[in-house]
């Protein structure tokens, strides 16, 4: 396959997803979507690139690079190929990337990562988490707020899947809550990858962490934010095997990754599931479209705790009522 730097001289397609491609061109009128450029600001030679996640050695690029994004669509860089890693994640504007060291691109049409969109996910903080009023929570790594910061907004991370941006491991020592926002810090992502150890917990103000210079994991809550506990719903999906990591509860329904219904659990990072007795779910690598009205690549459950077989590829959900 040729280098992405190639294909942008040469105008030829380099992203694949199974058999979908994507045109490259050279610079013009921005369609309704998501254009990376191989330049800063938004110039030089460009590629749309549509919902969906895809592979690309960002290096090929050249030492630069920078991306628009439509209103409505958010882009995601991350430097493993499985979405993980140290990530990026821009919504609407221009916005210069301050690493083209990234394998996998996701795009998909929501709100930057939160409760309310696909990320808590494996991605990093990201400084661009609201477009008005104060961020939700700043991090410091001096007491009384100072030296270096990160931004984080609603959602889980663990330091040691790179999730806390430009702050190292055991390096938080005071932070900002913004109201209408609850943070919890702990020492231990815990066995399940959800925070444990000495934790504490910090409500709107300003404050010097208890447990400075030992946080691993962090986790902030929306308190607008008023959707069941997962753990109340018919089913659950898990970031990783045996129940463990990042949750995102399901009622009786069809959810689609894509358009960012799978929330707080990225598209393509599901390792497991619970079925409350009653329920039955269908996981698939692929949702139905228009040229394919039928989901593939499928996996049907039943009550109870499992891990799936295909890991890391789900991107629909069906939800439904066992039959009496």
């Amino acid at each position: 396959m040729d280098s992405l730097r190639n294909s942008f001289k040469l105008l030829v397609i380099v992203l694949v997803v199974g058999t979908s491609t994507v045109a490259v061109r050279s610079q013009a009128a921005q369609p309704e979507g998501v254009r990376l450029f191989n330049a800063k600001d938004g110039v030089g030679m460009s590629q749309d690139i549509p919902v969906g996640n895809f592979q690309v050695d960002g290096k090929q690029l050249g030492a630069e690079a920078s991306v628009k994004v439509s209103a409505g669509y958010v882009i995601r860089f991350c430097s493993e190929k499985d979405g993980t890693g140290k990530c990026e994640e821009f919504g609407q504007g221009t916005h210069n990337l301050t690493s083209v060291e990234f394998n996998s691109i996701r795009v998909w049409k929501g709100a930057l990562s939160d409760v309310s969109a696909p990320v808590g996910t494996t991605a990093s903080a990201t400084a661009a988490v609201s477009k008005s009023g104060p961020p939700p929570v700043v991090v410091f790594e001096q007491k009384n707020w100072g030296g270096r910061s990160q931004v984080f907004g609603p959602g889980m991370y663990r330091s040691f899947r790179g999730e806390f941006g430009k702050l190292n491991d055991n390096q938080a020592r005071s932070i900002v809550v913004a109201k209408g926002f609850r943070t919890r810090f702990c020492a231990e992502e815990g066995i399940f990858f959800r925070g444990a150890g000495d934790c504490e917990i910090h409500e709107e103000g300003k404050h010097n962490l208890r447990f400075a210079n030992s946080i691993s994991f962090i986790q902030v809550f929306d308190l607008a934010d008023t959707a069941p506990a997962d753990d109340d719903m018919p089913v659950v999906l898990y970031e990783d095997a045996s129940q463990a990591g990042k949750m995102q509860g399901f009622d009786v329904g069809s959810f689609f990754a894509s358009e960012g219904q799978f929330r707080k659990l990225p598209d393509n990072q599901a390792s497991s599931i619970s079925v409350k007795s009653g329920y039955r779910a269908s996981v698939c690598a692929d949702g139905p479209t228009a040229a394919a009205p039928e989901p593939s690549n499928c996996e049907e459950f039943t009550a109870g705790r499992k891990n799936l077989k295909s890991r890391k590829t789900a991107s629909y959900l069906r939800v439904f009522k066992e039959n009496k």
